[in-house]
Formats: structure tokens, C-alpha cells, sequence
């Protein structure tokens, strides 16, 4: 069953011609925006597990939706249907869905901007301009940094011919948090010189051994016994 302004709803559009306010209009396009993206970051966050940030952002996308709701409540708004959870996919690669969700978070920062001009009403408004402000200044630098991190830890594993979507393979949390380091160094190209170039020119698996074996060794030697020095 099909929403009764599905394609007003789907193009995130105002019709002016429409039988309904544009109040109405507006509150219901932006429900459904924000339906879209809680259907597709819990798909994320079920398919790669609780990686942030998708995980803690589903759960900021259902206030969102519990904002918004409060709105068609005191407006008498029929709420729309959802969707997406029927029809959400998301990408096999971890980088791919950070760069949908990057696009994302922008298109709902632009579609506020869109909507905001033609809704009088002050609680509306301040709930949209609310709801973008947690776009543009939490949910897009997250990801964005989180794509920052994909890319750094693609581009290290490339350098080792190893396939981006090997990039992600767990080879247990020591080691996770070892590759981690590496490809955030070996992306500093001016800042580390011969260090990076080294790094970068080194295979993750082979750093992450030689780092566990100096800790163990360190801890080995921690646990000598201190020779006593022998008396005349």
C-alpha cells in the first residue's frame, strides 16, 4: 500500500497545487527523509555490526522520527507510511556505504534549507532547523571521517597489493587496532617522510607480528630477575 502523495513524497518536492497545505507537505517529506536514512544505517549497522558510526546514528535518526512525529501529532498530519525497511539494500563495501551516507546527510542539510522557507509555523521551524543542524554539524563530519579512515586504510593495503575489500578482514583486535595506526601513518606522507614511505612499503600483517613481538619481548624482560651485583 502505497502513501496517498507518494511521488510528492519520493521527490522531496513542495506542490503548491496539491489538496493538502504545504505545512502538511513539508512535515510528511521530512518523516519520510528521515524514515530513509534510520532504514538504510540500521541495515549498516545489521550487515557490518556496531562499526561506528552508523550504529549510534540509527539511533539519533529514530529522535529524529520521534521529533518529527510530535509535529504530525499537534498538526493532525496523517503520518506517512515507511517503506524502506522493506526496501533498503545496502553495499557490500564498507567504503561504498559511507559515501552514500556522506550524500546523504548533505542532501538532508539542502533539503531543510528547501523546505524551511515555506513553513511559517515557529515550533516547525525550529524543529527543522534543529533536526539540520544535527545533519550538518554531528552526523556529516562522522562519516566523513569515517570515510577519511576507509580510504587511509584502503589506499595502505593497496600499496601492498592486497584488494580493498580484503582491507577489512579481522585478524583479531590487536591486530585491527595495529592496521588501524599504520594506515592513518603511512597516509602522512609529509609529515613522517622515510617513516611513512617505510610503513606504507611494509605488509600489515608483517608490522602488526613485529610490534606483538617487541611487546613480548619488552614483557619477557620485564619479568627477569634483577641480577644483585656480587660482593668482594
Amino acid at each position: 500500500m502505497a502513501n496517498y502523495d507518494e511521488a510528492i513524497l519520493r521527490s522531496r518536492t513542495l506542490q503548491a497545487v496539491a489538496p493538502f497545505p504545504v505545512l502538511h507537505q513539508a512535515v510528511r517529506i521530512a518523516l519520510y527523509d528521515e524514515y530513509a536514512a534510520r532504514a538504510f544505517y540500521r541495515r549498516v549497522a545489521e550487515a557490518f555490526g556496531q562499526q561506528p558510526p552508523f550504529a549510534s546514528i540509527a539511533r539519533a535518526e529514530e529522535r529524529h522520527v520521534a521529533a518529527l512525529d510530535r509535529l504530525c501529532q499537534r498538526y493532525g498530519i496523517p503520518r506517512p507510511l515507511d517503506p524502506f525497511p522493506a526496501e533498503t539494500t545496502v553495499s557490500p563495501g564498507w567504503r561504498a556505504n559511507l559515501e552514500r551516507a556522506v550524500a546523504g546527510e548533505m542532501a538532508n542539510v539542502h533539503l531543510y534549507r528547501y523546505l524551511l522557507p515555506h513553513v511559517a509555523a515557529r515550533d516547525v521551524r525550529q524543529t527543522f532547523s534543529s533536526l539540520q543542524s544535527a545533519s550538518l554539524n554531528n552526523h556529516l563530519p562522522a562519516f566523513q571521517h569515517a570515510l577519511q579512515l576507509a580510504l587511509a586504510r584502503e589506499g595502505y593495503h593497496a600499496a601492498q597489493g592486497i584488494p580493498a575489500s580484503q582491507a577489512y578482514v579481522s585478524h583479531g583486535p590487536l591486530t585491527n587496532i595495529l592496521e588501524h595506526g599504520f594506515s592513518l601513518l603511512a597516509s602522512q606522507h609529509s609529515v613522517f617522510g622515510l617513516v611513512g614511505s617505510l610503513v606504507r612499503a611494509a605488509h600489515p600483517a608483517m608490522l602488526a607480528g613485529m610490534v606483538a613481538g617487541g611487546g613480548a619481548v619488552h614483557f619477557l624482560r620485564k619479568r627477569e630477575p634483577v641480577s644483585q651485583p656480587m660482593e668482594d
